[in-house]
């Protein structure tokens, strides 16, 4: 999986490995493994997942024993009843009218139609309606085998934007919707992230404005060493924004203009001086994805310079330590 995200793109994976990651006690840890490999083995066996898809699919998520037998068509009775029981109390609750699908449930469900555990498909390239900011020419949209979504211009080599996208973003989709769902699912990805909520596993995101992304032993986590961080589409950028969830396996580096796509006021500002940032697609957000577009006029603490170099006027904005965004322009009227 990429540097720039979760080391197993899973709402579920998340959930579970991130406990053992979140306790800080030794015996807690302990339990928090144990407690996870529980969850994994209750849904080791194929029939209770059958029972989990069958009950997702019914009316109300719920159905009754003998429909719910019936529709996994399972015969043993005996067998039929063990493996609901075991799901009984966490992953399913047995009412008045007979079996309903809990929260629980529905996470494990999510996580298998995202298409991470069984799916690989391929898109693109797709030529798109924006150029390169770098050399003009026409950027692509490319979806591989390795679960990431590319923007690149192949005159040049410009990676405009790379991110993480499910296959299950690929389903029912043509080209165009595809590279319109991977804008809006990226914009919602990060703008969790930033606000300090994980977007996966709902954990504490730790955020901090960092130049250091170059250097040896900045990266969050295990992967310092790893050749392919190099590789990150923003590295070039003097500064970025690192989020890392306490609970689960998701970091990440975003660039520092999208901080301004979280504040109101901004994308406020920005849309009066001509620029919409909600139909424009991130890759073709100057102050985004354009490493000139970011500088560093602080480094204690550290405060950030974000210019808007596609608005018809000048603006700039200040991203300080704190994350507050000062209008840089405004202040100077």
């Amino acid at each position: 999986m990429a540097e720039y995200f979760d080391k197993a793109d899973s709402t579920f994976i998340l959930d579970c490995a991130g406990l053992a990651r979140m306790a800080s006690d030794p015996s807690e840890r302990a339990q928090a493994a144990t407690d996870a490999e529980s969850a994994f083995m209750t849904l080791s066996h194929d029939l209770r997942l059958e029972i989990l898809l069958a009950l997702w699919d019914a009316p109300g998520f719920s159905l009754s024993f003998s429909e719910l037998r019936k529709t996994v068509g399972e015969r043993d009775s005996g067998s039929f009843t063990y493996h609901l029981s075991e799901l009984q109390d966490h992953f399913v609750a047995k009412t008045d009218e007979g079996y309903e699908l809990q929260y629980p449930g529905h996470r494990v469900l999510d996580a298998i139609q995202s298409g991470v555990f069984h799916e690989q498909v391929a898109v693109g390239p797709v030529e798109l309606d924006e150029h390169c900011r770098s050399c003009g020419g026409r950027l692509t949209f490319t979806y591989d085998t390795d679960y990431i979504a590319r923007i690149r211009c192949d005159d040049c080599g410009n990676r405009a934007l790379e991110w993480p996208f499910d296959p299950g973003g690929i389903a029912d989709r043509d080209d165009g919707a595809i590279v319109a769902a991977f804008d809006r699912r990226t914009r919602l990805v990060w703008s969790c992230a930033l606000e300090g909520v994980c977007p996966f596993c709902a954990g504490r995101i730790d955020r901090e404005l960092t130049t250091r992304v170059h250097e040896e032993g900045a990266c969050i986590g295990v992967i310092e060493q790893l050749d392919r961080y190099d590789e990150y589409f923003a590295r070039d950028h003097p500064a970025v924004v690192a989020v890392d969830c306490d609970r689960c396996s998701f970091y990440s580096f975003v660039p520092v203009g999208v901080v301004l796509l979280t504040r109101p006021a901004v994308t406020g500002r920005l849309h009066d001086a001509g620029l919409a940032v909600r139909e424009t697609p991130l890759w073709d957000l100057g102050f985004v994805v354009d490493a000139g577009a970011v500088a560093v006029r602080e480094t204690d603490p550290l405060c950030v310079e974000v210019s808007v170099v596609d608005a018809p006027e000048s603006l700039a904005f200040t991203v300080e330590k704190s994350f507050e965004v000062i209008d840089e322009t405004t202040a100077e009227m």
